[in-house]
């Protein structure tokens, strides 16, 4: 297509001792079981180091294909959402939320989820609850699980995911590295813009497995692989993922 996208552009700064993003800005929630894309419109965060509470509103639209490759409508809709994040220590981690969507235009699945409808609810709106965690066992291993459901969705509701990760890779440390094991299940209309790279997308399950690698400064190296099923339909699914990040 003709002309600029941008994909993010904020301005950022405190006012009356909240963070306040206003713009094209991030947004990652649920330790990214639910969503990490961008908004436009803003959020607000407050609180202290130990209990933060983040506010975010806006208006979501996003571009998708369906698994053969072919452009179908986008979603698009209102964006709200609020998140609590509990830190008592540095081992364990808590969080839980609410994320909203209004209006949305949901029937990108219909191409190729023809079993189920194409719907997120009969007014086709989202309200999706979340609780999780992490908790670290020493500074090697970690546990990470989440949970999510979308109470207006008429099916295809539910969203989880359990992962063990061993040690971690750091880009500014040449020769560090991380693995992780989990299971992940994500149903059709149970979340949004999912953060991961090795499950194939919303409406699948199964197991995942990853290592990063750190060859040298500022370059990260990953390679992931997914094997289980969809969701709607049973039918086996597997995907493999290697990629190269260069940091500047």
């Amino acid at each position: 297509n003709d002309g600029v996208l941008v994909d993010r552009a904020w301005v950022e700064g405190p006012l009356f001792g909240a963070t306040v993003q206003a713009g094209r800005v991030p947004v990652f929630t649920a330790q990214g079981l639910i969503f990490d894309d961008r908004i436009s419109g803003g959020t607000v965060a407050f609180g202290s180091d130990e209990f933060k509470t983040t506010l975010a509103a806006g208006r979501y639209n996003k571009d998708h294909d369906d698994v053969t490759g072919k452009e179908t409508p986008d979603i698009t809709a209102e964006y709200y959402g609020v998140q609590f994040d509990y830190t008592p220590n540095d081992k364990l981690a808590l969080n839980a939320g609410y994320t909203a969507l209004n209006g949305i235009d949901a029937n990108y699945v219909d191409s190729y989820k023809i079993d189920i409808p194409a719907t997120y609810g009969d007014d086709n709106t989202a309200s999706i609850w979340y609780v999780g965690g992490k908790y670290a066992f020493d500074k090697n291993v970690a546990f990470v699980g989440e949970y999510a459901q979308n109470t207006d969705a008429d099916t295809e509701d539910q969203a989880w995911t359990a992962e063990l990760q061993y040690k971690g890779a750091n880009t500014a440390d040449a020769g560090s590295w991380g693995m992780y094991a989990g299971y992940r299940q994500i149903e059709a209309f149970s979340a949004i813009a999912p953060t991961y790279d090795d499950i194939i997308g919303a409406g699948y399950k199964g197991a995942v497995v990853g290592a990063m690698y750190v060859p040298a400064e500022n370059i990260l190296t990953t390679i992931e692989y997914f094997d289980g099923e969809e969701t709607y339909s049973g039918k086996d699914a597997s995907k493999f993922f290697a990629n190269v990040d260069f940091f500047f």
